[in-house]
């Protein structure tokens, strides 16, 4: 378990020689699309109802909290902003899914010699589009109830001194779901086979999350980090937990038969 971390750094060193090789260009360019573009809708949402949440919120305060205000308003203001920042990262996660899913085989096939039978194709893109959805509806119906409840404890006294390492701790699980989802899923894994797998190796998950959570804070650098988390993640399922399952990719000579 000890070496688990050091697994998750080098699975990143090793995405890189992968992510700038020339077949994987077109997938970097789609997500950074649509990362620049929803992060400026992102921030101009923000700057237009921030304030105007934050101060509709603070109304149901009653008038006797009211030396309170400096508090409540930054307790508010970070729940608005984590509202703000998860609604569009799930956007950005729903429009990018199909590259991401066809990125994630690609770096397989490539580091494995095994064949996928999906082409990119509008057909096989609507499809994989609609499997996304569906998944990233799941994620969120997994996530919603955990981080509502992680952050109502932030209000219970002793309790909320953990509460931030707990929510700190939760995200870094999240992000390795997002992105590790992407091989489970391309071999036809269920949801919940997928967290029960990856629950067998805490500490490389939580390596994986805090490291994409550290990327996602650097300008610039966080416009590519969704690619790079893929590839990282996929040479990850390789190493570590494609051997427990039947696979949807065969060999290529079988494949060409």
């Amino acid at each position: 378990m000890l070496i688990q971390p050091f697994q998750a750094v080098g699975a990143f060193f090793k995405s890189l020689p992968v992510i700038l090789s020339p077949g994987m260009r077109l997938f970097i360019l789609a997500p950074l699309l649509a990362n620049v573009i929803l992060m400026a809708l992102l921030y101009m949402v923000a700057l237009s109802y921030f304030g105007v949440v934050v101060d509709y919120m603070m109304g149901f305060l009653p008038g006797w909290m009211s030396f309170l205000n400096w508090l409540f308003y930054l307790v508010f203001g970070s729940i608005v902003a984590v509202a703000f920042f998860y609604s569009f990262s799930m956007g950005v996660n729903i429009i990018a899914a199909p590259f991401m899913a066809f990125l994630a085989e690609k770096v397989e096939e490539r580091e494995t010699g095994r064949q996928f039978e999906s082409t990119l194709n509008m057909g096989e893109v609507m499809k994989i589009a609609g499997r996304s959805i569906q998944r990233e509806l799941q994620k969120l119906f997994y996530f919603l109830p955990r981080l509502i409840i992680l952050l109502l404890l932030s209000f219970v006294p002793v309790i909320n001194f953990v509460a931030p390492v707990l929510l700190l701790l939760f995200s870094a699980w999240m992000l390795a779901v997002q992105y590790m989802d992407y091989s489970f899923d391309n071999h036809k894994l269920s949801f919940r086979e997928m967290r029960e797998t990856l629950r067998t190796k805490p500490l490389l998950c939580w390596t994986f999350g805090f490291i994409v959570m550290a990327g996602l804070t650097i300008p610039l650098l966080n416009l590519f980090v969704m690619p790079i988390a893929v590839v990282a993640a996929t040479l990850l399922w390789i190493d570590q937990f494609s051997d427990r399952f039947e696979l949807v990719s065969v060999p290529v000579a079988m494949s060409n038969e």
